[in-house]
């Protein structure tokens, strides 16, 4: 971010905020339509209450981190890196990679059986009552599993190469991810502060912002700033 002319995500949904709180403090003064100060003493006890359990109800916050132990096992251990360089038909790829590749691909087939035996095979120790995968423990595990399979596919690819050799290697790659966006992680709780006070205001619905609306923004901005914070970092 050195030199850059323009201001960090964070920043700027940090700024958003205190424009929020602005704009509520003039729309309590002049009597605007349902709108509530956030420079209140009653806006002081709900920031109190509601910064910490707000940001951990932030949507997709838990799959995010549970994905985070697979992907960046995926990343550190240079899986990522060998199945961009397949992909671009790069000539530079050694027996071991392959090799390594290979067994990791069959780890992973038999991972993927596994889990279509467990949805669709004669036993229901994954299914709903009713029998179906809707609202299953199958399907609420989802992110579980997709992490699970990304780690151990990495996992077996990292001893493979040579790459890990005892524990404190796992960790790290498990760690790679939080280390590798960690601005995203930051700038994730300003979006929270910023669609949460304005919401606490009351100012989505004075501007006309309809539930669905506003909540589709919110899901935008979470997801736009995750596909751009390796932009961003870089």
């Amino acid at each position: 971010m050195t030199n850059r002319p323009f201001l960090h995500p964070a920043t700027i949904f940090f700024l958003l905020t205190l424009l929020v709180a602005f704009l509520s403090w003039v729309g309590s003064i002049y009597g605007w339509h349902d709108v509530q100060s956030l420079l209140s003493a009653e806006g002081l006890r709900w920031q109190l209450r509601n910064t910490v359990p707000g940001f951990l109800q932030a949507p997709f916050l838990g799959h995010l981190l549970i994905l985070a132990f697979g992907i960046g096992l995926w990343i550190h251990s240079g899986l990522g890196a060998f199945c961009f360089r397949l992909f671009m038909r790069h000539n530079r790829l050694s027996r071991k990679e392959k090799r390594a590749f290979g067994w990791s691909l069959a780890v992973g087939g038999v991972f993927l059986a596994g889990c279509i035996v467990l949805a669709w095979g004669p036993w229901s120790l994954v299914r709903s009552i009713t029998g179906g995968l809707k609202h299953s423990p199958l399907a609420d595990g989802c992110t579980y599993l997709v992490s699970l399979g990304l780690g151990i596919m990495a996992l077996v690819y990292g001893y493979a190469v040579d790459y890990y050799h005892t524990d404190r290697d796992l960790v790290r790659g498990l760690s790679y991810a939080f280390v590798r966006f960690s601005e995203y992680f930051i700038t994730l709780f300003f979006i929270v502060q910023f669609f949460s006070s304005f919401h606490y205001t009351g100012l989505d619905v004075f501007f006309g912002f309809s539930p669905a609306f506003f909540h589709g923004c919110y899901v935008i901005c979470i997801l736009l700033m995750l596909f751009l914070s390796k932009t961003v970092d870089d």
